[in-house]
Formats: C-alpha cells, structure tokens, sequence
C-alpha cells in the first residue's frame, strides 16, 4: 500500500510539473527545476526507493519473531473400528471405546513466546536494521549520481549552444571578410588566390557550423531523456548555474577530502552492508544453540476415558538442534566471511574517495585558473582581428594574416567558454565527490 501511494504522489508530481512547464514555455528551467523532475521521472530513483521499501518490511517481519506467535490446528479423523482400552490382559473382561462411534474430532490452540534465543531474534533485528540503512544510503548516493548526470546534461546544452553562437559568429565574420576580399578582387587589389583562400575558409567555417548545430540537437535530446521527456521536445534553459554547499569553499584538500570520508553514502552503506551480514552471520550462528519459550495451549479433545474433554496448559518449552551436520556453524562462517569481504570493499572505496576528490579539485583549480588567462586572451583575439582586417584593408597585411587572426579569435572564445563550463562541471563533480551533491 505505501508503495502504491508513493508511485501516485511520483506521478502526480511529476504531472503538475509537465503542466507548469507547458503553461510557461517561454520560462526558461533552471537546474534546481531540473532535479526536482528527475527525482520523480527517473526510474531508476524509483527503483532504489522501492528496495528501501522492501528493506523496511524485511525489518517489519523482523522485528515481529520478538512476539508471540499464535497455532491453531483442528483434525477430525474417521476409523475403520474404534479404539477401545483391551482389560483381557489384566484378567478383567470387556473393552472400554476411546470415544463415542468410529470418529474423533480433535481441536488445538498453542501460543508461543520465545524468552532466550542466544542472540538469534537480536541479531536478525539487526542485520534488517543495518540492511535499511544500507538501501537507503544506497538511495541517497544513486540519487546523487542522478544529479550529477542531469547537471552535466545541463551543462553540455549550454556549451553545445556556446560552441554554436561561436560557430554563428564566425561564419558571420568570414562572410563580412569574403564580401570585401571579392570588393578588393573587381577593384584589382587583391590576387585571385586572396578570393579563393576567402571562401574556401568560409566553407570550411559553415561546416564547422552546421557540426555545431547537430551538437545542439544531440544535447537537447540527451538532456530530455535525462527528465524522461520526448527527445523532440523545446528545450529552454536558464544560463545561471545554481550554487552549492558552502562546505565546498575551503581551499583546503585536506579539509574537502575529509568532507568526502564523513558524507559519501557509499562508505556509510557499504557498512552498514557489512554490519548486516555481520549480524545475520551472529544470527545463524545462534540457531545451533538451545532456543526456550514460553508455550500456552488450548486442547479439545473427544473421549469417553477422561473426565473433561478440552483443557488449558502452560510451560516451558526448549529446542536445541544438537546436529546439523555442521550446516549452522558453516552457513555462519560464510556469512562472516562476505562481510568480511565488504570490510575490504569499505577501505579500497576510501582510497578510491581520495583520488576523486582530488583528481576533481585540481579540475576545478585548473579550469578556474584557464577562465582567468582565457579571459585576457579574447579582448587581445578581438583586436588582433580588428588591426589585421584595418591592416588588409589598407594593403598593409595579407589575407592569411586576417584568417589567422579569425582562427585565433574563434579558439580564444572557445576556450574561454569551455573553461567555464568545465569549472561548472568541476564543481558539481567536486560536490559528487564529497557527497554533498
């Protein structure tokens, strides 16, 4: 039922966000907006929600073996002759019938209440216990890579639609130098070869162009599949990229890196995965020794050779699997052994943990650092264009001076552009990282 619930609170979000989306199509999303969608659209969230919930009930029934467990059991049973007390062997003539005709009908109720188990009802409750912390950490870190995978199909729109704008502008610029190369050419200031270099660069430009706008369609459906929409569908944006954690301002390595130790869901789940199977190896361990309760009963019974027919009792009960052939002790040893396996698991993923928030941190120096020198080098690019076109014009400088110029103009703003949205990406690979995603 709770599942049931949760996948129509999904659906009805995720349906009130599709209509504030279409009633404001000319609104553009932000990122925050696009997460919220994809906590309801993507499946695979969904999935990892519905193993916490499977984890939860695992713990349910659990906890439920603390409790008393109640047996009722009823027989009627038909015989070919009835069963009779045989007094011949005393020297006494005659037989005394068990009960009335060729039937009995038989009827018990027992109630059972374990009080001493060895540590197999605790154990168990807590392996269940530290198996939904597990799935849910499981959870938040999937969660997580959802995110990082929306922002990075985000960020790649915006940067598909850079690389167009520049790919516009330049074809823009090439065709404005064209124009006045073929001026020059009918005036006689400029060779043939002038005209032809023009155009053939212009050619290869439009080329460029037209990658560059493929590279836009392509983003735009990588992103709506990310939210689960129609790959076709308009995809507007909003260029402003929202903050994060304010943890993730310290210049300090050391400081982010035991950021990414205490938060990562994966360390935590991991174990926590260990310490639930940890517990159920405990738990079956116990299982090869005396297990006692508390046992009520009820009992109906029909006969004519006691003098009440149903009766009330209550006692001690004690069951002891003396021999198993070892299954108990060696179920338990495997048990000890996966966990110990997952121990193993925990402290490689640390080292692993190190190197990603590491190998991010300097991405994110490094592109910050890129966006400083890039910067510079646009406004020195466009006015190294606009002397060498002044230049060409007056017959001062040459045609391949000016298409150089263009070509380091267009990589400057490419550079520059790329810069950013790699340090944008940093970031959020930075806070996947340190799991404050």
């Amino acid at each position: 039922m709770m599942i049931i619930m949760n996948n129509y609170l999904r659906h009805f979000l995720l349906l009130a966000l599709c209509f504030v989306g279409r009633v404001n199509m000319a609104a553009a999303e932000t990122l925050e907006q696009a997460w919220l969608i994809s906590s309801t659209a993507d499946r695979t969230i969904e999935a990892a929600q519905i193993r916490v919930e499977a984890a939860e009930a695992e713990l349910a029934a659990s906890q439920g073996t603390r409790w008393p467990t109640v047996v009722a059991r009823a027989s009627a049973t038909q015989y070919n002759e009835t069963p009779a007390f045989d007094f011949s062997g005393a020297g006494l003539p005659g037989q005394l019938p068990l009960f009335d005709g060729s039937s009995q009908l038989v009827a018990d109720a027992r109630i059972t209440l374990p009080i001493f188990t060895f540590g197999m009802i605790s154990n168990g409750v807590q392996a269940a216990e530290s198996g939904v912390r597990a799935q849910q950490l499981r959870a938040n870190a999937h969660a997580q890579d959802v995110r990082l995978a929306v922002a990075t199909a985000y960020v790649s729109v915006l940067r598909a639609r850079s690389a167009l704008e520049v790919a516009n502008s330049r074809v823009r610029s090439l065709v404005s130098h064209a124009d006045d190369v073929e001026d020059m050419f009918a005036a006689g200031a400029v060779a043939r070869n002038d005209l032809l270099a023009a155009q053939v660069s212009l050619a290869d430009v439009q080329q460029y162009q037209l990658q560059a706008q493929n590279g836009v369609d392509i983003s735009e459906a990588a992103y709506n599949k990310s939210l689960g929409r129609v790959l076709t569908d308009t995809v507007s944006l909003d260029t402003e990229l929202p903050g994060l954690d304010p943890r993730l301002e310290p210049d300090s390595l050391s400081a982010l890196t035991a950021t990414a130790l205490e938060n990562r869901a994966e360390l935590a789940g991991l174990q926590s995965a260990a310490e639930s199977i940890d517990s159920q190896a405990q738990s079956t361990r116990a299982r090869s020794r005396p297990q006692f309760a508390i046992i009520g009963g009820y009992t109906a019974m029909e006969n004519n050779f006691l003098n009440r027919e149903d009766f009330w009792s209550i006692g001690l009960g004690m069951q002891w699997d003396i021999f198993d052939s070892d299954r108990s002790r060696e179920r338990a040893n495997a048990l000890f052994l996966q966990s110990t396996a997952l121990y193993r698991d925990y402290q490689e993923l640390q080292s692993v943990v190190e190197f990603q928030v590491r190998s991010t941190w300097l991405r994110f120096n490094e592109s910050n650092a890129r966006i400083k020198l890039t910067e510079r080098a646009i406004e020195q690019a466009d006015e190294n264009l606009r002397v060498t076109r002044d230049r060409y014009r007056n017959g001062e400088g040459t045609n391949t001076e000016v298409l150089n110029a263009e070509g380091l103009r267009t990589i400057s703003r490419s550079n520059y552009d790329n810069a950013q949205y790699d340090a944008a990406l940093a970031r959020y690979r930075l806070a996947r990282a340190t799991g404050l995603l």
